[in-house]
């Protein structure tokens, strides 16, 4: 019998702020060979999602910013060294309200821009982001940007997928290791 594999955690964000005309905007990001995306990445053991997550957008995009609500958790097998392990990432909503944005050469990030968000619905080169960046008009716009996502009080429409009171603490090899059989 074939022994199941250590899924893989990652956290992820989708950074907005608003223009000069009060439109928002979102940032995605281009990796090598790679199409429009939302920053993520692995979370280290004994990170939990929002050390990870503060990590992980300044070295892809420069930026820091207010982590403001759990958006929805998607879940997809990846396969590494020959080996189909499941990922699951947790998105976030992340406000920006300064600086600018520098792809993280070191993670091989080509480009980051700032798209409308209708824009970069249409952009994001899979279905995963586009639903995550769905979640996150349906969040801007019902104006849960502001509430705590550890609180109890965060609307079920926030709080797919999982409870977002529990964050995941990484104590798995990274996604990139192979996993003894």
């Amino acid at each position: 019998m074939k022994k199941e594999s250590t899924p893989c955690y990652a956290t992820g964000g989708v950074i907005y702020r608003r223009n000069t005309h009060g439109a928002i905007e979102v940032l995605l990001i281009k990796k090598e060979h790679g199409g429009w995306s939302l920053p993520k990445g692995h979370i280290k053991a004994g990170e939990n999602d929002l050390e990870a997550l503060r990590r992980e957008v300044a070295e892809e995009t420069a930026l820091n910013g207010t982590i403001e609500v759990f958006l929805h958790e998607v879940t997809y097998p990846v396969v590494k060294r020959r080996q189909t392990r499941q990922k699951n990432v947790r998105y976030y909503l992340i406000h920006s309200a300064h600086g600018t944005p520098r792809p993280g050469k070191q993670e091989r990030i080509r480009k980051v821009r700032w798209f409308c968000l209708v824009a970069a619905i249409k952009r994001a080169h899979n279905e995963r982001v586009r639903t995550v960046l769905e979640h996150a008009r349906a969040s801007l716009n019902n104006n849960y940007c502001s509430l705590d996502p550890w609180s109890a009080n965060a609307p079920a429409a926030i709080s797919t997928a999982t409870d977002p009171s529990q964050p995941h603490v990484r104590p798995t090899p990274r996604c990139r290791r192979r996993v003894p059989a």
